[in-house]
């Protein structure tokens, strides 16, 4: 069984401690938007948008957005390069001023927009200051003449930080116009597992989940219950939705989307690095992914020789690319990984195990 696992991200390397930024949200990352009544669902205008970030040192579980080693924090909107302030839409709180509420319909003259946080944070072991930086972007679907989708989200936040939480809820509905539609549908949540090398109804690379005692609740409703049990780290999960009104014009359709939830408690953490970022450029370029092991804010087997480290890969249609180790084996193996321009068809997704 894998102690740990990681997926890639972004990392701001620099000589402090490795801290982590997340960045919490009260309402699914989409507004509904029908154009034939031009209507916003939900209105952010009655139902504010709440975006609250969480700092970590890796390793640990502890949220210190509020200490006073955060020195500062600041929004910023899209590319603007301009801070947020109170006024308009947008009001700042907190202890660290660190909350942002948005109280009206941005999205009302744009198709999306993107919020990022930075905080700056001073470590006193080495009394260097920190930046670190994370982002969250909002997109409006338009959903007017009957079009159908499923949208997913976490009402109560996507991290399990310590013994206080017991559980964490996922959302999944089906949307026709930018009116939910919950009567005669049928509903199917799995977990993103490398091991699922069949379709079991969510693609390869899924397992269909069943009800299991401090691990999963609710897994064929629209509302799931997750316990920390069930999270390793990171665990994707996909909800698919499908229509059984036959006398709809989607019958028989499947409809899916994404929640991520994020555990903090574990003792081992696992952050993946790249050399070369997430973007290689008109089918050139390279880089190395390197996995990182963190307990108790510190890093261990640092030269690889602890653990096994297994690497799987989803394509941009997140189904697990089979077989991309050797024939018969879906993973290549260790603590580094070189990515080149043929790993990567329009985007793909890049998984370590840690066994």
């Amino acid at each position: 069984m894998a102690v740990s696992m990681g997926t890639f991200t972004i990392v701001d390397m620099s000589d402090a401690r490795t801290l982590q930024l997340y960045i919490g949200s009260n309402l699914a990352k989409y507004q509904i938007y029908n154009p034939d009544n031009g209507t916003l669902n939900p209105s952010w205008a009655s139902t504010n948008l709440v975006l609250t970030p969480e700092l970590y040192i890796a390793g640990t579980s502890t949220n210190v957005i509020a200490t006073t080693a955060v020195t500062s924090v600041k929004w910023f909107k899209d590319n603007e390069t301009t801070a947020i302030t109170t006024g308009g839409a947008y009001t700042i709180s907190g202890t660290n001023n660190h909350i942002l509420t948005v109280s009206q319909n941005v999205l009302a003259s744009a198709n999306s927009v993107n919020y990022k946080c930075e905080v700056k944070y001073l470590d006193a072991t080495t009394n260097l200051t920190t930046t670190t930086i994370s982002d969250i972007a909002f997109t409006k679907v338009s959903s007017g003449g009957g079009v159908t989708i499923a949208i997913a989200q976490t009402p109560n936040g996507n991290i399990f930080k310590n013994a206080e939480i017991a559980s964490l809820t996922g959302e999944c509905h089906l949307f026709r116009g930018n009116v939910q539609d919950g009567q005669q549908i049928s509903v199917q949540w799995y977990a993103q597992d490398s091991s699922v090398t069949t379709d079991q109804g969510g693609g390869i690379g899924w397992k269909k989940l069943t009800n299991a005692a401090n691990r999963y609740a609710g897994v064929t409703t629209e509302t799931i219950t997750i316990y920390p049990d069930a999270v390793l780290n990171v665990q994707t999960l996909k909800c698919v939705i499908k229509d059984t009104d036959s006398t709809s014009p989607t019958y028989n359709q499947s409809f899916s989307d994404f929640i991520t939830i994020i555990d903090n408690q574990d003792p081992i953490f696992c952050q993946v690095q790249s050399t070369g970022g997430n973007i290689l450029k008109n089918g050139e370029g390279s880089t190395v992914l390197s996995a990182h092991l963190f307990q108790n804010g510190e890093e261990i087997d640092i030269d690889g020789s602890t653990y096994e480290y297994r690497w799987f890969k989803y394509d941009k249609n997140s189904q697990l690319v089979q077989d991309w180790g050797s024939t018969g084996v879906d993973y290549k193996t260790g603590k580094t990984l070189n990515v080149g321009s043929n790993d990567v068809d329009v985007k793909s997704t890049f998984e370590v195990q840690v066994i």
